[in-house]
């Protein structure tokens, strides 16, 4: 790091406290950008009329966004630059596509197998809400996917892992922020429970789905964001995750289902996530490609 740059950190109040209290700062962060989804989630409630959350999404970006402009550093600070890109997107593409194949296909082998007559359908539905549409509202939702994908892995996954670095392992950071994107997920039930959309028992097993399926979604994109250094890949791989499951459904005798609503497709998909770490390490490893490093040290990267 060059003189005028530690000069210009050793002159950020906001910085310099972030260095010195990385974790209250996480949960500072966290508490704004969830005070953002509640006043979404159960009071505004724009979801019930444009189909998405979309104020939770655009605040927390810009909640990201102005952090990082008071830090005096730049989104790419965080990992949304273009260093080794074509290969880190590379690894994320090939993996992830791969695996909603492989869990796509298998799952419909399995249903044709036992006499349905299934097939995989393209619709415009957000399952948060149950609202669908047509072409225009499936864009609506890819949109605002990719707002909520640049939000939630510029806080989870940028900020946070940087930030919890300074005093936890790699590992430890990995997931201390799994845990958090988990829990900001627990909106969805606690909403349905008070709506009066599922009792106390179907409530909790929602919220048990989500905290299974988020906390392994949030450590495997943190490890390929620790992996790679590079926000891109993460990003990919949440946009893709949204947007498919908006879009891609099975059309069964019972009408529309989604992918999760079948086992063999959930016990693929979250087995697949998991053996995707692995791929990670290797494929970064004979890459040579720079790990993570924490909040403050930007530009000092290691080859791991």
């Amino acid at each position: 790091m060059s003189e005028q740059i530690q000069y210009s950190d050793q002159n950020n109040r906001l910085l310099d406290f972030s260095r010195k209290r990385p974790v209250l700062v996480v949960f500072v962060l966290f508490l704004l950008a969830y005070s953002f989804k509640i006043l979404d989630s159960f009071i505004l409630r724009l979801d019930e009329l444009l189909g998405e959350a979309i104020l939770t999404k655009a605040l927390g970006f810009g909640l990201v966004a102005l952090y990082i402009w008071i830090s005096k550093k730049k989104l790419s600070d965080i990992g949304f630059h273009t260093r080794n890109l074509g290969k880190s997107l590379l690894i994320s593409a090939v993996s992830f596509i791969g695996l909603y194949i492989v869990a796509f296909g298998a799952q419909l082998i399995s249903l044709r197998a036992g006499g349905e007559n299934a097939k995989l359908v393209l619709a415009a539905v957000d399952p948060k809400t149950g609202m669908a549409g047509g072409f225009l509202f499936a864009i609506w939702l890819l949109l605002a996917n990719l707002v909520n994908s640049a939000m939630e892995e510029g806080l989870f996954r940028g900020l946070m892992i940087r930030h919890l670095l300074l005093r936890y392992s790699a590992w430890g950071s990995i997931l201390f922020q799994a845990g958090l994107f988990a829990l900001w997920h627990l909106n969805w039930p606690i909403r349905h429970l008070l709506d009066g959309d599922a009792n106390l028992e179907q409530a909790a097993f929602e919220a048990l789905a989500l905290l299974l399926s988020t906390s392994i979604a949030g450590i495997v994109w943190g490890y390929l964001y620790l992996k790679t250094d590079n926000l891109w890949p993460a990003f990919l791989a949440h946009a893709l995750n949204n947007g498919i499951f908006n879009v891609l459904f099975f059309q069964t005798s019972v009408g529309m289902q989604a992918g999760t609503e079948f086992g063999l497709f959930l016990a693929i998909f979250l087995m697949g996530y998991l053996a995707l770490l692995l791929v990670f390490r290797l494929t970064a490893k004979r890459l040579k490609l720079p790990e993570v490093t924490p909040w403050g040290q930007h530009g000092e990267h290691r080859q791991v």
